[in-house]
């Protein structure tokens, strides 16, 4: 009993850091932020700190990965309840778009730091945490195109045409350059729907 309730208030005071960490990130910026600055906003010791992640660096991984891991979980209660290729691929790009409406700080912090030293230098680790997701997807994808409800490929051009010009938009809108205006993910998951769409007999586009 002592053993679990220790660990029930160890995750509650690394949930704090996590949730205070991208509250000063979002704030401040990654590169002006301290150690201090969170332990002020999450009110945990700073050997807490230390004890759940080390560095910074180790928070920025940890973080990187919980945001990952809430928008995937996500997106998997949503693609559990697609059985068709169409579905799928719509469902992908409006979950794209409209958890990165609903959690700003958060799909920001995803894009601006995927390319982050600090998160590039975890990549196995983040592998590690959340590569069953992508496996899981690219295995539905090759269902699909098994079954002809998907337009035959190479492997490599699948993520490009289903995810391209809605990430392009998101990095848009992570650096202040763009709008996600009401009804732009309906645009961009009809336009991945025509790239993918297995073709008729007669050689045209379904």
């Amino acid at each position: 009993m002592e053993k679990e309730r220790r660990s029930t208030v160890g995750e509650r005071s690394r949930r704090a850091i996590l949730d205070a960490a991208l509250e000063c990130f979002t704030r401040l910026g990654w590169a002006a932020t301290t150690i201090e600055d969170i332990r002020k906003v999450s009110g945990a010791s700073v050997g807490s700190v230390y004890h759940h992640f080390g560095a910074k660096e180790g928070i920025a991984v940890a973080l990187y990965i919980d945001c990952l891991r809430q928008y995937q979980e996500a997106l998997r209660g949503r693609l559990e309840r697609e059985h068709d290729a169409e579905a799928f691929v719509r469902a992908v790009v409006v979950h794209h778009i409209t958890w990165s409406r609903a959690h700003p700080e958060a799909a920001r912090y995803l894009i601006q730091m995927r390319r982050d030293e600090a998160v590039s230098a975890a990549e196995p680790e983040v592998q590690e945490a959340t590569g069953d997701f992508a496996r899981d997807g690219y295995a539905r994808l090759k269902e699909f195109v098994k079954e002809g409800q998907l337009l035959r490929l190479p492997t490599t051009a699948y993520m490009p045409l289903l995810m391209g010009p809605a990430q392009e938009l998101l990095r848009s809108w992570a650096s202040g350059r763009a709008e996600l205006k009401t009804g732009i993910e309906k645009v961009l998951a009809d336009a991945a729907w025509k790239s993918l769409r297995p073709e008729s007999p007669s050689g045209r586009s379904s």
